[in-house]
Order: C-alpha cells, then sequence, then structure tokens
C-alpha cells in the first residue's frame, strides 16, 4: 500500500527505503532480502601514508601570494619499458612551468633532476 498502482520500484531501491526507514515493514518482513548477500566494504586499516595530503597546504600556498612554492608531477608516455618520462615543475604564484626529460620514474631519476636544477 505504499506505492500506487502506476509506480513500480526495483527491489534494491525498496531494500533502501527499508533501511533507511521511510517504510512501515522492517527487514524481518522480508525474507528474501535476509537471504541475499550483501558485500561488505573493506576499508584498509594499515593503508600506506606517502607523504602529507594536498589538503593540508598552508592558506598561502592556495592564495598565490608568494613566490616559490612549486608543485612537481611526472608524465609518462606509452607504457612500456623503454616509455619516456617528463618531470613537471609548475610555480604556483609566476606559474612559470620547467619541463625536463628524466631517465625513468625511479625516485634517484627524480632527485637527479633537482640536484641538476639546484645547480
Amino acid at each position: 500500500g505504499e506505492f500506487s498502482h502506476y509506480q513500480t520500484v526495483c527491489t534494491r531501491t525498496l531494500y533502501n527505503y527499508v533501511d533507511q526507514g521511510l517504510m512501515t515493514i522492517k527487514n524481518y518482513d522480508l525474507p528474501e532480502k535476509l537471504k541475499r548477500n550483501t558485500k561488505l566494504h573493506h576499508v584498509r586499516q594499515n593503508k600506506k601514508k606517502l607523504g602529507r595530503s594536498i589538503e593540508e597546504r598552508p592558506k598561502e600556498i592556495e592564495q598565490r601570494s608568494e613566490f616559490g612554492h612549486w608543485e612537481c608531477d611526472l608524465v609518462l608516455g606509452h607504457k612500456t619499458k623503454d616509455d619516456q618520462v617528463l618531470l613537471t615543475l609548475s610555480e604556483r604564484m609566476s606559474r612559470e612551468f620547467l619541463i625536463i626529460r628524466i631517465l625513468d620514474k625511479t625516485s634517484a631519476s627524480v632527485m637527479q633532476a633537482f640536484q641538476m636544477l639546484q645547480k
């Protein structure tokens, strides 16, 4: 009696309404729902943290009011063994952009490019 004769609701939607308490019936009133296998979302407890998140950066970087805040990224070519790799650097305030070709995507190659820039 919850829906009119012209309304048709799929099973998943009906079950969602029951879970949200939008209907007068409960889960135990639906014997098929109790038999269904629902997928549980597995949340990883020990997730790797690869440095600080970009959301944690200070407000002055977001406002682009100071010079000297650089963003770095790698651009990979075709996903083969001999692919081309570019190291891109972008300064936030002036939007100056540098592109450097490096040998591969290892951290050693990236650090070598940074040392070359520093010289």
